[in-house]
């Protein structure tokens, strides 16, 4: 139980220290907008700007450059007008333009789109300077936002430029359930064939963002109401695997309720998946498992609510306590997120179908803001399985001072039944000194020990324990041919957990950022390693030589816009330790890799894309081939009208001939509502030799709101 106290003994102290923050460190805002309740009829969300609601108010204006010239004005005038009443918060925009045939916009489902001219509004409705929710909107009108909500827009090319309006219902937003009538406000433009990103207020890069916001006020008399939604789907499948069909009908519901306007409850039952993309295939090259994203719509929503503060981050990006891909198959699952008080809390629960059995999953975060921009928080995570239980316990922090100083870290414990929790502990501290330009530092420890096993989470090594630190210098240019450059030398120290090396190294990076769009990324590392391996009982374990590593890589990328839409290329060449087939013996060799991605965009409404990534591994000495293999994927949409698209994608490798085609093709008949038609093919091997099959799902989903 010691590791237990000392979790509760971190847990009082962080308290302790929120108990002390003082609110006294907010900024004054640097603009203000005085919102004015709407008298006559509503605003026509078309795009156009000729509503009587528009008449006699002043608009804000005056934007500032973010990038690239931080803190000039902007290259072109933006103007916006704002008004409410008891349902929605409207925003009408005129973006001026001197050369409006430039102007580059995508249509594409909801979201898809990246790079387009665009503007947007970033909403603080706690007037917390560190939550925010925000819409975005392209000149074709296709929206995008930070957490998937219903609202209004249109939008229409002009003479000078291009204008827009949006309608976001009160019921789409989560605020402060008390009398609260000053939000935080923020509008952002980006011009593409200027690559301009332009603010509202003067935003510093060396500031955090949400700390620079506005001031929307004159919110008056808010009554959101209830927010009721509930997403039933109905479908048919067909599916034969190997020799065996199957033919069925589903029916499943996803529902939202808004309990309080700071507090969301969502519920899954039988969800079905069927337009989610198959996963890539990724080569395992190490006893590592590999993470793969989260593409699934429940999970995603919201999952900044069940984040660790290492998370992401330079360090530590590989440590979950809640991997909601452990969820495979849930019957049900119901989350609890939101935010009061300055705390931040996310409550889930899952019954996930398994082969032997059902498993439950429970996940509960509580996260609290202190001073100006840090905030400390508490983690659990378990499941239970039968008999078998896992329990996860952590605390966790971020602070953040004198603007770029952070100092981030995390203590966790796992427990395991029927297990050694003798050493069972996660530690890890970081620090980050990172302005725009200037000097740069990280710093960081990680421990991971021998006894830690999360059954909910993700984890990709234990019995290991760093010491990392780089330190370099970044520069920024408001003109010629670089927009930044910097140039970092780093090294780190490597044990197991009891304290014995296991390696160390060392690395030479540079990057660089051109005013054309162009990024090329490069180094260079040396080293020697010790590495894990499978014994006989099929445990990791430490071998007694090193090998010595080093190697280079370089990136380039080049995003372009119009029918060169994107060109990227990665390659590297290391010397490193190669495992055999079954991770049991590692040897010294040679890894080559190649990675590239080509995007061509003929019209603003089709995109295909292509890419590779080759990876080939010799043995040192023999020179024998200990591994090649070529990972492909090529994917078209094609955006037929603003209701109906089509996708489709085909995905293999070369080394055992596998592969995955998906096909999509969907229609939109209103807000949320859509009925789609999916087709996937794959074949794969497996242990007892190769399988395959296609499964054929129409799939109907409706929105109803109250």
């Amino acid at each position: 139980m010691m590791p237990l106290r000392r979790c509760l003994a971190w847990t009082g102290v962080l308290a302790l220290v929120a108990g002390l923050a003082n609110p006294s460190f907010g900024q004054e805002p640097t603009k203000r907008v005085t919102i004015n309740c709407i008298v006559t009829p509503p605003p026509k969300i078309d795009g156009f700007l000729d509503d009587a609601c528009w008449n006699g108010l002043e608009p804000v204006s005056g934007f500032f450059q973010f990038d690239p010239v931080n803190g000039a004005k902007a290259s072109e005038e933006t103007y916006v007008w704002s008004a409410f009443d008891q349902d929605y918060l409207y925003f009408a925009f005129l973006m001026k333009d001197a050369q409006p045939d430039k102007i580059w916009a995508e249509l594409t489902p909801r979201n898809e789109w990246e790079n387009n001219d665009s503007i947007a509004v970033i909403l603080d409705a706690y007037n917390d300077k560190r939550t925010s929710i925000t819409f975005e909107l392209n000149p074709k009108a296709v929206q995008k936002n930070s957490i998937e909500t219903i609202w209004k827009s249109g939008a229409v090319m002009r003479e000078d430029g291009w204008s827009a309006e949006m309608a976001i219902p009160f019921k789409s937003l989560r605020f402060s359930s008390k009398k609260l009538e000053v939000w935080g406000v923020n509008f952002e433009r980006y011009i593409h064939r200027l690559n301009e990103t332009d603010y509202w207020t003067d935003v510093d890069r060396d500031l955090p963002k949400l700390q620079q916001t506005g001031e929307l006020c004159g919110l008056t008399g808010l009554r959101p109401g209830y927010n009721l939604e509930f997403f039933p789907y109905a479908g048919i499948r067909m599916s034969k695997w190997e020799q065996e069909k199957d033919s069925k009908a589903a029916f499943g519901l996803d529902a939202k309720w808004g309990i309080q306007p700071n507090l969301y409850l969502d519920v899954t039952a039988s969800p079905d998946f069927s337009e989610v993309e198959s996963d890539p295939f990724i080569y395992q090259l190490s006893p590592y498992e590999n993470y793969l994203r989260e593409n699934r719509p429940f999970f995603t929503e919201g999952s900044r609510y069940f984040e660790l503060s290492i998370e992401d981050d330079y360090y530590g990006g590989d440590i979950s306590l809640f991997y909601s891909r452990r969820i495979r198959d849930p019957k049900f699952a119901a989350k609890a997120t939101g935010k009061t008080g300055g705390y931040g809390f996310g409550i889930l629960g899952a019954l996930n179908k398994e082969d032997d059995g059902d498993s439950f999953f429970g996940v509960a975060r509580v996260q609290k803001d202190i001073f100006k921009n840090s905030q400390v928080g508490i983690y659990f995570a378990g499941i239970h399985d039968g008999a078998d239980r896992n329990q996860n316990a952590a605390v966790d922090y971020n602070f953040n001072f004198k603007n770029f100083y952070y100092i981030r870290g995390m203590s966790a414990f796992t427990f395991n039944e029927g297990a050694s929790n003798a050493r069972n502990g996660i530690h890890i501290l970081q620090f980050q000194r990172e302005p725009d330009a200037g000097l740069q530092v990280m710093s960081g420890f990680q421990r991971i020990e021998d006894d830690v096993a999360i059954r909910t989470g993700f984890i990709d090594q234990v019995d290991v324990q760093s010491f990392d630190l780089m330190t370099g210098y970044a520069w920024r240019y408001n003109k010629g041919l670089f927009k930044r450059f910097s140039f970092d030398v780093g090294g780190e120290l490597r044990q197991d957990s009891h304290g014995n090396a296991t390696g160390e190294g060392m690395e030479v990076m540079f990057f660089s950022d051109l005013f054309n769009r162009i990024e090329v990324h490069g180094g260079f590392d040396l080293g020697r390693s010790k590495y894990q391996v499978l014994d006989v009982a099929d445990e990791l374990v430490w071998t007694p030589d090193y090998i010595k590593t080093y190697g280079g890589n370089l990136d380039f990328s080049w995003e372009r816009g119009g029918f060169l839409k994107e060109v990227s290329f990665e390659g590297g060449w290391d010397k490193r330790g190669v495992y055999n087939e079954e991770f049991t013996a590692v040897v010294p060799g040679t890894q080559t890799s190649v990675e590239g991605q080509l995007v061509l965009r003929p019209r603003s409404n089709l995109e295909w894309s292509i890419e590779g990534d080759w990876i080939r591994q010799t043995i040192d000495g023999t020179g024998a081939e200990a591994f090649n293999g070529l990972a492909y994927e090529t994917a078209l949409h094609y955006q037929l009208t603003r209701s109906l698209f089509l996708n489709t994608r085909f995905l293999g490798e070369t080394r055992e001939n596998q592969y995955s085609l998906d096909f999509l093709v969907g229609y939109y008949f209103g807000a949320g509502n859509i009925v789609q038609l999916s087709f996937k093919k794959s074949e794969r091997n497996e242990l007892l030799g190769r399988v395959g099959g296609y499964s054929i799902t129409l799939k109907v989903s409706y929105l109803l709101r109250i």
